[in-house]
């Protein structure tokens, strides 16, 4: 009996390390030395000149669990502006030439560090779950920095989900739209895709995710079972879905399980053979043409 404890002792630690391996793996802070070199396969576009204005102000928030988040305010004098989340393990930087394009289309813009991402506080981010109340407190924040101001939320892939987590929250009256780019509808659905693709031949995936999500209810207070068909079907603004058909870091299909638990007018748009957020970079034309169109539409 004494050997049978002592078994299900070590199996239980084996176990207990697994999932916090998989968290660290995972979770774990990004501070990224460079952060212009990635994408480039992409075809992101940055826009490194416009990113560095000299005339950028420097904004910061405190989230509800006591983190100061940071960000960088392009203020042009527009009665609209444009929030926008970067992806995982990125930073602004990766949105640069997006924000720089819609700053010359006439808005504000607020770029905003992740949580647990380079200038923002925090050992270890959440893909989403707790980002999504980060997103709604930035909102407001604009909110009372122009009282009589409309507010844009825009986010691709990490930074799609979030958004799409924030239009289930009590967001302020400015808030009119809303844009994700290949954002993943589920977030345990989604690593356990990643990691088939990463370690196809590890056994118990499902299990190791399980022992994840248990991992991270009671040690960090939020579950990768948290699904964006909730937060969707309480959304109230107009959003704007893009995806690439040929994302194979988010798949395609999570389009249209956002598109179609969207409880509010809702608009979808498939890039045909383009991979992961690389439909601006790609066709251009088209991307930026719907999106100002969009935006412009529900800014009146």
């Amino acid at each position: 009996m004494a050997i049978a404890g002592i078994v299900l002792i070590l199996i239980l630690l084996l176990l207990g390390a697994a999932a916090r391996y998989f968290f660290r793996y995972t979770f774990l802070r990004s501070d990224k030395p460079d952060p212009w070199n990635d994408g480039r396969e992409n075809k992101i576009i940055f826009d490194r000149a416009f990113f560095e204005r000299s005339d950028r102000e420097a904004m910061e928030i405190v989230s509800r669990d006591g983190l100061r988040l940071k960000g960088w305010l392009y203020d042009r004098g527009a009665d609209t502006t444009v929030i926008l989340f970067h992806g995982y393990r990125g930073g602004p930087e990766e949105v640069s030439g997006i924000a720089s394009h819609l700053y010359e289309q006439g808005f504000n813009i607020l770029l905003i560090y992740q949580r647990a991402h380079e200038l923002s506080e925090g050992s270890s981010f959440t893909m989403g779950c707790r980002e999504k109340l980060d997103a709604a407190d930035w909102a407001r924040a604009i909110a009372e920095k122009y009282p009589d101001g409309k507010i844009v939320l825009y986010g691709w892939s990490m930074g799609g989900n979030t958004v799409m987590g924030a239009v289930g929250e009590d967001l302020p009256e400015n808030v009119r739209c809303a844009v994700e780019d290949c954002g993943y509808c589920d977030l345990g659905a989604q690593l356990l895709y990643s990691c088939e693709r990463a370690m196809p031949k590890l056994p118990c995936k499902g299990l190791l995710m399980r022992l994840l999500d248990l991992y991270c209810r009671l040690s960090k207070g939020f579950s990768i079972y948290e699904s964006r068909t909730v937060s969707l079907g309480r959304c109230r603004i107009p959003m704007l879905f893009i995806h690439g058909t040929a994302d194979v870091i988010v798949p395609y299909e999570n389009l249209d399980r956002c598109y179609n638990a969207c409880a509010a007018e809702k608009r979808r748009s498939t890039y045909r053979d383009i991979p992961h957020v690389g439909s601006c970079g790609l066709n251009r034309e088209r991307y930026f043409g719907e999106l100002d169109a969009f935006i412009r539409e529900n800014t009146k």
